[in-house]
């Protein structure tokens, strides 16, 4: 009996840690996205693609402890319900580190895309007044500094040679 608890623990304990490994990955989205309002479109369908794995690994992870619940009941009356049992937790271990590497793999792409989308508002080239004044304002940056910038930005937008000094200045300021 004390074994499929064990089992039913590190079933747990797996489950745990996809989704701190997941937690961990979302934040790190969710800090690109801040800096910059084009990526939280690419941010929010990452975390919908996040969430769905993380559902998905908790049914699946649901589902491995009841065969692990059921197997612990047959192993009452034989060895080989015992030996079900460790082959359903390995099912369960597998399924719940597939999940966490979806997880992963979604919240890659979508720091990949932050980190794009990011590359491309600070490109002189393509020089977006009203992005960069978005992303000031939801930049967690004290309202002096944001006023600073914004004027910076509305200088550049005046005179195009100004530009790549106010995107110098704004990377600067947002520690990019």
């Amino acid at each position: 009996m004390n074994r499929n608890v064990i089992i039913a623990l590190i079933v747990a304990v797996l489950a745990l840690g996809g989704y701190y490994y997941y937690s961990g990955q979302q934040q790190a989205a969710e800090e690109a996205a801040a800096a910059q309002k084009a990526a939280e479109d690419a941010a929010a369908a990452a975390k919908k693609a996040e969430e769905e794995a993380a559902a998905k690994a908790a049914e699946e992870a649901a589902a491995a402890q009841k065969a692990a619940e059921e197997a612990a009941a047959a192993a009452a009356a034989s060895t080989a319900a015992t030996d079900a049992a460790a082959d359903a937790a390995a099912t369960a271990t597998e399924a719940a580190t597939d999940a966490a590497n979806t997880a992963a793999d979604a919240a890659a792409t979508a720091t990949d895309a932050a980190a794009t989308a990011a590359a491309d508002l600070f490109d002189a080239a393509k020089f977006d007044a009203e992005k960069l004044v978005a992303a000031i304002d939801g930049s967690s940056l004290d309202d002096a500094t944001k006023t600073t910038l914004k004027s910076a930005v509305d200088a550049a937008k005046a005179d195009p040679s100004l530009v790549q000094s106010a995107l110098d200045q704004i990377k600067k300021a947002l520690g990019m």
